[in-house]
């Protein structure tokens, strides 16, 4: 199984200086970045097949794959996992159509 973070698990500094300090913090950002890129495709991706199942006569959203998501991030991130696969979730639903266009 992938590595999952166990609750309470805090490293150690390397050095206990401020070039250490902002080393970290510039890796931090890094990770950010790619992070951010990393959501921007699953969104992506997820309104794509979204709008696939739509095309298909299928229902927009699959609740057994949601639901398997959030097991996933839930037990590889603990409680908080079930946050963010929610948050992912709802960023990946395709926008609506402003009202005017609805009508």
């Amino acid at each position: 199984m992938p590595e999952s973070v166990p609750h309470g698990d805090l490293p150690r500094p390397l050095q206990p200086t401020e070039d250490a300090a902002d080393e970290a913090a510039e890796k931090l950002d890094a990770l950010d970045e790619q992070l951010i890129a990393q959501l921007v495709r699953r969104i992506r991706l997820g309104r794509g097949h979204q709008l696939s199942r739509r095309a298909a006569g299928l229902p927009t959203t699959s609740l057994t794959q949601e639901n398997a998501m959030l097991r996933r991030y839930v037990a590889r991130l603990g409680d908080p996992g079930a946050g963010i696969a929610l948050a992912i979730l709802e960023l990946s639903r395709p926008p609506s159509a402003p009202a005017a266009e609805r009508q």
